[in-house]
């Protein structure tokens, strides 16, 4: 009977340090994290898949002395979700394609335009030349600054030109519509403008500048040129009818300046108003008087013509010019 006891709590205690192992072990999980707190992989970018694609990116002029300004250019930035432009720091901004902007490194710098696309980026690197320019002192002289022509019709192209430009250390060509950008001396470039446009020659050294500028008038086009009248008109000169047996023998002489081509001589027996005979007709020649012979035949339930009328007859069915004579009896 006691070694019934004795068992019994000795199955008690062990009971009692199970629960107790169980339940520290259930205090001694971590929590699970707010379901907001998990991390998921990024799906890729809306609207773009893969590497982006970049149309092109430049410096002009690729090569400067310190102290002037260069302008960056750049294309269209395809499969992308976002386009920057990196500068030497390291700093990104965003930039609209295709784009610009002017940048004044003081020492050879690369710039880079990027695309982003999710994980993925390309970049196309612009690298601007800084060389260690001449001085200069004073104000810039400008050799000449021209348009030719100066004034066109809207749609047609006219050339700006100018001459060497000294004492500068940077020269700038701009208009009144467009921002700037540098350009060597001396040198030209062709331009269509839209509407009359006022353009800018500018010359910088140091603080002092000197500009010159010309203007290109733009005129609306003119109408087109009306077709004049033929300067000498068609005609039926002439109409000569015999009678020979049973037929008519017509000679028309005639005049047919070129017009509604191709025509043709046609002529016709009347009778009271009334068709009476075949209408035969002799393609024409252009220019110069010259003569067309026919034969008439009159119908067979017809009576004789009394009269003939010849006309030139153009392509179109338009009769450029008739005559009309007595038919001989």
């Amino acid at each position: 009977m006691r070694a019934r006891k004795i068992f019994v709590l000795i199955l008690s205690c062990f009971i009692a340090l199970g629960a107790m192992a169980f339940a520290s072990s259930v205090l001694a999980a971590p929590a699970l994290p707010p379901r907001d707190n998990i991390l998921f992989d990024a799906p890729l970018a809306q609207g773009c898949i893969g590497q982006p694609t970049i149309q092109y990116a430049y410096a002009n002029p690729a090569t400067i002395f310190s102290g002037q300004v260069t302008t960056l250019y750049w294309g269209l930035v395809g499969n992308a979700n976002a386009a920057y432009l990196q500068f030497p720091n390291g700093h990104r901004q965003g930039i609209a394609t295709p784009g610009a902007q002017q940048v004044n490194p003081t020492q050879t710098t690369t710039y880079y335009v990027v695309g982003v696309c999710g994980g993925n980026e390309q970049l196309w690197p612009i690298q601007v030349n800084v060389q260690s320019g001449p001085t200069c002192s004073g104000t810039p002289v400008l050799q000449g600054f021209s348009a030719n022509p100066s004034t066109v019709t809207l749609g047609q192209s006219s050339t700006l030109a100018w001459g060497q430009v000294l004492n500068a250390t940077y020269v700038q060509l701009s208009s009144q519509f467009e921002g700037g950008s540098g350009v060597a001396s001396p040198g030209q470039v062709a331009v269509q403008p839209g509407q009359t446009t006022t353009y800018y020659l500018t010359a910088w050294c140091q603080g002092n500048t000197a500009q010159a500028q010309v203007t290109i008038t733009v005129q609306s086009a003119a109408p087109p040129t009306p077709t004049p009248p033929p300067a000498n008109p068609n005609s039926i000169l002439e109409i000569q009818v015999a009678k020979e047996s049973a037929q008519y023998k017509v000679t028309v002489k005639y005049y047919w300046n070129g017009e509604d081509a191709p025509a043709v001589v046609q002529s016709i027996g009347y009778t009271n108003g009334q068709k009476v005979t075949n209408a035969p007709t002799t393609a024409l020649i252009a220019g110069f008087a010259k003569y067309a012979i026919q034969y008439l035949k009159i119908k067979s339930d017809a009576s004789p013509p009394t009269n003939v009328t010849s006309c030139i007859v153009g392509s179109s069915g338009t009769e450029l010019a008739c005559k009309n004579v007595p038919a001989p009896k």
